[in-house]
């Protein structure tokens, strides 16, 4: 991807890997999060490779360790969304059933 006259390949190149490591993992997913899986995924290959770029320790260590930190940090916001998503539909079932104990049919 040195030259942008390569970046349409090599998106579609790393959307096929992307797309075959979620496969390969047993992901069969096929809502909304098929999407948000592979784009998390494909952020994280291409920042962990353009760190590993500039990586000197022993047995790239440290991206060893940038891609920890990046699928963790992935991970907890997953975990985050999830619970905001949860809270929102916990408060919108609440908010139709004060509604309807006010006489309101919906």
């Amino acid at each position: 991807m040195a030259q942008p006259s390569y970046a349409p390949a090599s998106i579609k190149e790393l959307a096929k890997l992307v797309d075959e490591i979620w496969f390969l993992s047993g992901d069969v997913s096929v809502d909304a999060s098929w999407y948000t899986k592979r784009a998390s995924l494909s952020m994280i290959y291409a920042s962990s490779e353009l760190f590993m770029t500039n990586d000197k320790s022993a047995g790239f260590r440290d991206t060893r360790d940038f891609l920890r930190r990046r699928l963790n940090e992935v991970k907890e916001a997953g975990g985050v969304l999830g619970s905001v998503g949860q809270w929102v539909g916990f408060t919108a079932s609440a908010g139709v059933n004060v509604l309807r104990s006010k006489g309101l049919r919906i």
